[in-house]
């Protein structure tokens, strides 16, 4: 972590989208966000693995009833349950996921996400404009 930024809970996203490839222990890092000392938003707690130009990727760590409220991206995003079972909602259709379901979503389709059980959740959303 920065001097600058000593409140943060992570190092700083710059510091940690070095090098040209970056491989992921995803068992670790759903370790390390159920064992974070904050309380989780909603439910559920985050952290993004790589961001660099268009892309974003995250891992999500849902408590069971935990959710993230309707939004919507500007980029496809693709929705993928590592394991738990999640319900995502758009305005017309609810999709019931479990372990190695994945869902792709259009560019600015209005979506939620509430967890039925404790999941992880995968997300990887890729900007385009169109």
């Amino acid at each position: 972590m920065t001097a600058s930024e000593p409140d943060r809970l992570r190092t700083p996203p710059k510091e940690r989208f070095t090098g040209d490839t970056k491989p992921f222990d995803l068992d670790r890092i759903f370790e390390k966000l159920a064992d974070e000392p904050h309380p989780s938003i909603d439910g559920h707690r985050q952290i993004t693995l790589f961001k660099r130009g268009a892309t974003t990727v995250l891992a999500i760590l849902f408590e069971e009833e935990g959710r993230l409220p309707e939004h919507a991206t500007k980029g496809v995003a693709t929705i993928q349950v590592l394991q738990g079972r999640l319900e995502i909602e758009t305005p017309d259709e609810r999709h019931a996921l479990a372990d190695g379901g994945l869902l792709v979503l259009r560019p600015g389709v209005p979506h939620s996400v509430q967890a039925l059980k404790p999941s992880r959740m995968l997300l990887t959303v890729h900007l385009v404009s169109e």
